[in-house]
C-alpha cells in the first residue's frame, strides 16, 4: 500500500487508525509510539501517513491540498480493514483539514486534535490560548476562533516562528521555546488553559506541567482521550 503504516497491539477488539496528515513518516512513528504508551495494551492502532501532500501543513495552501490526501488515504485504509472493523479516527494534525468530509463519508468517529483541546480547555478553565508553533498558524487559527464564535474564550494565538519539524528536532529548544509563549500567554493575556497545539509538539505540554500552575493540554493527548471516549460510546452495554 502506498504511504507509511504502523501497526501495534494486532488483535486488539478497539481498533484506532490514526491518520497523520503530514507526509513525514517518521513523525507518523513517534505519535504511534506515544499512542501505544498512552492507550491500553489492548487496543490496535493503525498509523497511516497522508499518501501525497505537505511534509507538514503550515499554511492554507497546505490545508487544502492535505484536506484531499486525508480523505484519500482514509479510504486506503478502510479498503483493506472494513469500515467496520475501524472503532474510530483520529486526524493527528492540528489544522484537522478534510475532517468535514471525512466525518460525512465514513460511519465511525472522526476525531481533530484542534477541536478535541479546545473542547478539553473550555471545561477546565474560562479563557484559553494556543501556543503553536509557524508564522502563518495565528492567523489561521483567528480565523477558526471567528467561525466558532470562541473569540470570547480564546484569548490568544502564539506561535514559536520557523518549521514545526525543525523546532521539534531540539527537543530541549522546542521546550524553552513553548516554555516562553505560555509564560506570555499565562501573564500577559490572562489564560487559564493553555494549548500546546500541533502534531510536532506532541508531549510537550506533559513535559512542561510542573512549571505551571494553570491546566496544559496536549492536543495529541486530547485527541486521543477523545478518540478513546467516543469508540467506547459506541461499544454495547455489558449487563
Amino acid at each position: 500500500m502506498c504511504g507509511s503504516k504502523v501497526m501495534a497491539n494486532k488483535g486488539g477488539v478497539r481498533r484506532l487508525l490514526l491518520v497523520n496528515g503530514n507526509t513525514n513518516a517518521a513523525l507518523t512513528d513517534r505519535l504511534v509510539e506515544r499512542a501505544r504508551v498512552a492507550l491500553p495494551p489492548e487496543r490496535d492502532i493503525i498509523g497511516a501517513t497522508a499518501i501525497y501532500g505537505p511534509g507538514y501543513i503550515s499554511a492554507r495552501a497546505d490545508a487544502v491540498v492535505a484536506a484531499r490526501a486525508i480523505v484519500d488515504t482514509i479510504a486506503l485504509e478502510v479498503k483493506e480493514y472494513g469500515a467496520e472493523n475501524i472503532s474510530v479516527c483520529l486526524l493527528a494534525c492540528f489544522g484537522e483539514p478534510g475532517i468535514g468530509a471525512a466525518r460525512e463519508i465514513y460511519p465511525f468517529p472522526v476525531v481533530g486534535m484542534a477541536e478535541a483541546s479546545i473542547l478539553s480547555a473550555m471545561q477546565l478553565g474560562e479563557r484559553f490560548a494556543i501556543v503553536t508553533v509557524g508564522e502563518r498558524w495565528p492567523s489561521m487559527l483567528r480565523e477558526l476562533m471567528r467561525q466558532q464564535r470562541l473569540d470570547d474564550r480564546c484569548c490568544a494565538t502564539l506561535a514559536i516562528n520557523g518549521h514545526a519539524l525543525e523546532v521539534a528536532a531540539s527537543a530541549e529548544g522546542a521546550r524553552r521555546k513553548v516554555a516562553e509563549l505560555i509564560s506570555e500567554a499565562r501573564e500577559q493575556h490572562g489564560a487559564d488553559v493553555i494549548i500546546v497545539g500541533g502534531a510536532a509538539l506532541a508531549g510537550v505540554a506533559n513535559d512542561l506541567q510542573p512549571e505551571f500552575d494553570v491546566p496544559l493540554i496536549c492536543s495529541f493527548s486530547a485527541g486521543l482521550a477523545q478518540a478513546e471516549a467516543l469508540a467506547s460510546l459506541r461499544e454495547p452495554v455489558r449487563h
